[in-house]
């Protein structure tokens, strides 16, 4: 069984990752930004501001989701329904929150245009009509109990 927790930048997914194993010992936790710095290294750049990386870095993350499935599987990323298509998940969870919660989440972190950016994808993945868990004002251990009950 393979869910992907799909969200926005800020939605909580690095935050809850942690509390989220802790909730389902029996299952694996993979966070998309994991490979992050690692992959950056291997690319001399960074994968997160170098949109010519991104289709060798998904790549990569489905490697390692295909070395685990069929183990029960939480992928959290920013990879949407159209984007895996032909990936073997099986039910799809948004995690968002407030976009003035993202925004002061994200600010220390992002640049003006890249929060805006945050927060276009996250009106985008509003209006894919997944299930919502709700991040706002809640606790990343909160938001895994509910994540775990999807």
């Amino acid at each position: 069984m393979l869910t992907s927790v799909l969200g926005a930048p800020g939605a909580g997914k690095s935050a809850v990752a942690g509390p989220l194993r802790d909730t389902l010992p029996t299952h694996v936790v993979l966070d998309w930004d994991a490979f992050m710095t690692p992959a950056s290294t291997l690319a001399g750049r960074e994968v997160k501001r170098s949109p010519t990386t991104w289709p060798a870095y998904r790549r990569l993350v489905r490697a390692a989701v295909d070395a685990v499935v069929p183990a029960p599987l939480v992928l959290l990323g920013v990879g949407t329904p159209d984007e895996l298509a032909d990936w073997p998940i099986d039910a799809w969870i948004l995690l968002d929150c407030e976009d003035g919660q993202r925004r002061r989440r994200l600010a220390s972190r992002l640049q003006a245009c890249e929060l805006e950016d945050a927060v276009s994808d996250a009106a985008r993945y509003r209006a894919l009509g997944l299930p919502v868990v709700d991040s706002t004002g809640r606790t990343p251990e909160a938001v895994a109990v509910e994540l775990a009950r999807h």
